[in-house]
């Protein structure tokens, strides 16, 4: 054994001192991350309740706030590939985007790309395909109000969503749970659908026994 053990048990010292270090770094930006991701998802959740309340403003502010938030998050994790990646994170940013891109539907009638938003490609896929979950909650309140074309325009763009990314053919590994999250859309749509169809059918047998009644 060439050297002499002092020296290598110096170069162990220092190598696990160092890795030490640097896992401490990690650990503290995983634990930073962990805090601001909560904050994402709760303002995120904030500005789609107000959404579907009716309460622009409130909606607005709120998903201000999380795209702060969110922008701070990813500032946080940057340096650290290992938790820019992590589910942690992706799950934070996807909330996110949901917030964002129903936001920019309801109140613009567009939806921002990834790069709009400034986004990696699978937390803004998973947001997304979340945002059918959304619609569909708008299109029952439309139906309880008897707005009937407002519920059909939030079912074309389920639908419209779920024909996308249907197309999308990843393992988990490269797009985790998109997968199942179209399987889940697709259900949405179904049952959507269906009701649409009994309130039509139903609007329909009101207005000619009425037109019977009259005649």
């Amino acid at each position: 054994m060439g050297g002499t053990v002092e020296v290598a048990a110096s170069d162990i010292e220092r190598a696990v001192r160092e890795a030490d270090e640097a896992l401490r770094r990690l650990d503290s930006a995983r634990e930073e991350a962990a805090k601001i991701s909560r904050d994402v998802i709760r303002y995120s959740g904030y500005s789609i309740t107000y959404l579907h309340k009716g309460d622009l403003e409130g909606a607005a502010r709120a998903l201000e706030e999380c795209e702060s938030l969110t922008r701070r998050l990813l500032g946080v994790v940057s340096p650290y590939p290992e938790l820019e990646h992590s589910g942690l994170v992706y799950n934070a940013v996807s909330e996110y985007v949901e917030a964002k891109i129903f936001f920019t539907v309801v109140t613009q009638g567009r939806v921002p790309s990834f790069r709009d938003l400034g986004v990696h490609p699978v937390p803004y896929l998973q947001g997304l395909a979340d945002v059918v979950g959304e619609l569909r909650r708008r299109a029952l309140d439309s139906v309880g109000r008897g707005d009937l074309e407002e519920a059909k325009r939030a079912l074309y763009l389920m639908e419209s969503i779920y024909v996308a990314l249907k197309g999308l053919d990843y393992p988990d590994a490269v797009l985790p749970n998109v997968r199942h999250k179209v399987d889940v859309a697709r259900a949405l749509i179904d049952s959507t659908k269906s009701l649409l169809v009994d309130v039509e059918s139903r609007e329909r047998l009101i207005r000619l026994l009425s037109a019977q009644q009259r005649a």
